[in-house]
């Protein structure tokens, strides 16, 4: 996988990178991408906090004249020019990689500054970088809280720059920069985790609200919303594929019978066996009452046709229902779709007439859009 600035950040490639920017193992793969997202897609703020740090720097430069902050400054800029250019999709496959390495290489140049500000006599500039550098500090628990062992290095490198230098100069204050190093970790932890907790909860949500939007609350199958997105998906892959159509026989008496709990058992039950019969990377629709919808991409005629028999067969096999064994017929009706296709709408028609002439040639059987078809694939005289 590669990083995408449309949506979250994968892995890097590096270990130790991969261990530092760990999102966790407590979270769905969509989850991570849209925790990552947070880290991979801050444009304002990267560039933000690049010109801060270069600018602050630079007029370090001018003050004290040390050519080590001249050179912080050129490395500052370059590193926000790579994270520029993998924002904008370049590098692809280092990109994570280039991500969290310009990260911490952005928190080591600010600090970096500080060091050397905070052995120099300057007490107003001192000032300055180290508000600067706090300041930093919240950007990035703020920003980076998803991945908090690369948050919480950054926060460690840039508050250490300038207590080491203020207690080398003043061992007197050493035990209270600790005693408060200690405590400014703790409450960064503490912030990061509640924003992280926060955040996971919302975007569970989020993710259980769409995930209904397009499921249909009975059997757990899309709905006609979530074929349709899921389909445009498929057609996009630009593969031949087949439309099957079904509709089953006799299901209003079962359902009159017995009742509509019984009805509603056996619908989940002839999902379940959609889903059994299905190849890999199908799309199942239950469009309403007992009709649904399966689209397959890599199908052929004659593929499509053997599915169809054993669709036949399988959904015609008897349900335990209320107690007893109760039986449905269906009938399917079949479009074969081309790989240039670009919507499903006309596909659907196709496969619904298609419906309706196995419906009228008896039912238990399927026909296809361009040729009628024999319940079990020979092609009708």
């Amino acid at each position: 996988m590669t990083q995408t600035m449309a949506g979250g950040i994968d892995p890097p490639r590096w270990p130790i990178l991969r261990w530092i920017g760990s999102l966790g193992d407590d979270i769905s793969e969509e989850m991570r991408h849209r925790l990552g997202a947070t880290i991979a897609n801050s444009t304002h703020a990267v560039v933000c906090g690049s010109v801060n740090s270069i600018c602050v720097t630079l007029v370090a430069y001018a003050r004290l004249g040390h050519p080590v902050l001249l050179a912080i400054a050129c490395l500052d800029l370059l590193s926000l020019l790579a994270r520029l250019c993998v924002m904008r999709g370049r590098f692809s496959r280092f990109a994570p990689d280039v991500v969290f390495a310009s990260g911490l290489v952005w928190a080591g140049l600010i600090a970096a500054t500080t060091t050397v500000v905070g052995f120099g006599d300057d007490l107003p500039m001192f000032i300055v970088v180290v508000a600067s550098a706090l300041g930093s500090c919240a950007g990035i628990v703020s920003r980076n809280f998803a991945a908090m062992r690369y948050a919480l290095i950054q926060v460690a490198i840039i508050d250490l720059s300038y207590k080491v230098p203020f207690a080398m100069r003043n061992p007197d204050f050493a035990p209270l920069l600790l005693l408060q190093g200690l405590l400014f970790v703790m409450v960064c932890i503490g912030i990061m985790r509640q924003q992280r907790a926060t955040t996971v909860r919302a975007l569970t949500a989020e993710i259980e609200s769409r995930r209904q939007s397009f499921a249909d609350p009975l059997t757990g199958l899309l709905n006609r919303r979530g074929f349709d997105a899921e389909g445009g998906k498929m057609l996009a892959a630009g593969r031949p594929g087949a439309l099957f159509c079904l509709d089953l026989d006799g299901f209003k008496s079962v359902n009159d019978r017995l009742g509509h709990a019984a009805g509603d058992d056996l619908l989940c039950q002839v999902a379940d066996r959609l889903r059994e019969m299905a190849p890999a990377g199908a799309a199942i629709s239950r469009l309403g009452g007992d009709e649904f919808l399966l689209l397959v991409t890599g199908a052929g005629a004659r593929e499509a046709e053997a599915l169809a028999s054993r669709l036949i067969v399988r959904l015609m096999t008897p349900y335990p229902v209320a107690g007893s064994l109760s039986g449905v017929g269906v009938s399917i009706g079949i479009c074969l779709i081309p790989a240039d296709a670009v919507d499903l709408r006309q596909a659907m028609l196709d496969a619904d007439q298609a419906l309706y002439r196995a419906k009228a040639d008896g039912k238990g059987c399927f026909r296809t859009a361009s040729q009628p078809v024999s319940p079990f694939g020979e092609v009708a005289g």
